[in-house]
């Protein structure tokens, strides 16, 4: 694929469906179309009906090809939820290029013993990030290749998901007439959007909020630390609401986006939001307060929980750049300020950075995983590591060297 050509982004959420083609540029991402669609096909954060979720994909990316006036062929995925799994490795290898310089096949060997290591059976990897190689003794090497030595040791953050995750995703956006050139992490994908270098440097956590459940990463000198999934999303706010205020969840939702989580609104005493009541019968008008405080509740538990996450891994401190939050439920107002509250640190809300050409539609938080899939992949092309080499480039040798558990992992067909 040449470089000027457009590139194409699917977030497959557990409530819409979003497609973004783009061409990238050096330092920006230039926007031709995007598309999105709803669906009721997911169930806690899984694709439970198959043709419902290809139904909305089908949608998505045929609003976005009207818009850009291209045909979506293939695309890069985001993949998350639950079942994605993340854990640092490290291993070494002996250094076998001539005169003990290191070569892409040592380094890939490397990165792919980190992976080998520690793959459950029945899983897939999903991705393996490098995060630092050490030579004969020697840390903090950013990129080994050239060098010599005679032993190398690498540092990886290592993704892995179950088979079945992956092979129900890549068949369901198959159904809808697309080709997956590579699956991505959804929260990796989002902070490609929405992350300056500084912040990924100095160490951050980003925090994306979904309908199902909310993913997390951790950013430390460059390089991602750790991740894991929560059990909340925006379909819990939406179902407090309902349930304590007697409405469905179409007047939930409105209640929601109407009054957000802070309790700091001075008119949260004159709102009054006109929703139907649960059963139909009638209508009945929320008290902005009580539904403040539902909502409250949740968005705290949510940071809460995260903060256990945090300290059971040993990182009981958010690194120095603070949290940046994103995804649909990011919108709703106080949310940034519920999570500097829980913890003691800046927040502040992604959003997509440095676009051009269609840029309104995709502005919001909730477009960040589908603008940061392309930035992603655009990235990691223009990086040493991830180049093809006369043939033979390190994502080939890791595919290699893993065999079928890589498959799906990196990049698939985006070197063809």
């Amino acid at each position: 694929m040449s470089d000027d050509r457009p590139l194409v982004g699917i977030d497959v959420g557990s409530s819409t469906v979003k497609v973004v083609v783009a061409v990238p540029e050096p330092h920006r991402l230039v926007i031709k179309g995007c598309g999105e669609a709803r669906h009721n096909g997911a169930r806690k954060g899984i694709i439970s009906d198959l043709e419902e979720v290809a139904g909305a994909v089908r949608i998505a990316a045929q609003e976005a090809e009207a818009m850009a006036s291209t045909p979506v062929l293939q695309a890069a995925v985001a993949l998350g939820g639950s079942p994605v799994l993340g854990k640092p490795s490290c291993a070494s290898t002996p250094i076998t290029g001539r005169n003990f310089s290191v070569s892409a096949e040592d380094v890939g060997l490397a990165l792919s013993r980190c992976a080998s290591m520690m793959i459950p059976e029945d899983y897939k990897v999903l991705d393996i990030i490098p995060c630092g190689f050490t030579l004969d003794g020697q840390p903090g090497i950013a990129n080994p290749e050239g060098m010599t030595g005679r032993t190398m040791e690498a540092s990886a953050y290592v993704l892995f998901t179950p088979r079945a995750h992956v092979d129900t995703l890549e068949q369901t956006v198959n159904q809808a007439s697309v080709a997956v050139t590579s699956f991505l992490y959804e929260p990796l994908a989002a902070a490609e959007a929405v992350l300056s270098p500084d912040e990924k440097e100095l160490g951050c956590m980003l925090i994306d909020i979904g309908h199902a459940t909310s993913e997390w990463v951790v950013w430390s000198e460059g390089t991602v630390a750790a991740s894991g999934t929560y059990p909340i999303g925006g379909r819990h706010f939406v179902a407090d609401i309902a349930t304590v205020l007697k409405t469905n969840t179409a007047g939930a939702e409105l209640i929601k986006r109407s009054v957000g989580v802070s309790l700091e609104r001075e008119d949260l005493g004159l709102l009054g939001i006109e929703v139907p009541t649960l059963g139909g019968y009638g209508n009945q008008v929320a008290d902005g307060r009580l539904a403040a405080q539902i909502l409250y509740e949740r968005a705290h538990e949510l940071f809460v929980g995260i903060a256990k996450n945090l300290s059971d891994l040993e990182m009981d401190r958010v690194p120095r750049a603070g949290v940046i939050l994103t995804g649909g439920e990011a919108r709703l107002e106080g949310m940034a300020g519920v999570a500097e509250a829980v913890f003691a640190h800046h927040a502040r809300i992604g959003l997509p950075r440095n676009l051009a050409g269609e840029v309104e539609p995709v502005s919001g938080p909730q477009w960040a995983v589908a603008c940061g899939l392309i930035r992603l992949v655009h990235e990691r092309k223009q990086r040493p590591f991830l180049r093809k080499r006369q043939g033979s480039g390190i994502l080939n040798r890791l595919r290699s060297a893993l065999g079928e558990i890589f498959e799906l992992g990196v990049e698939n067909d985006l070197h063809r």
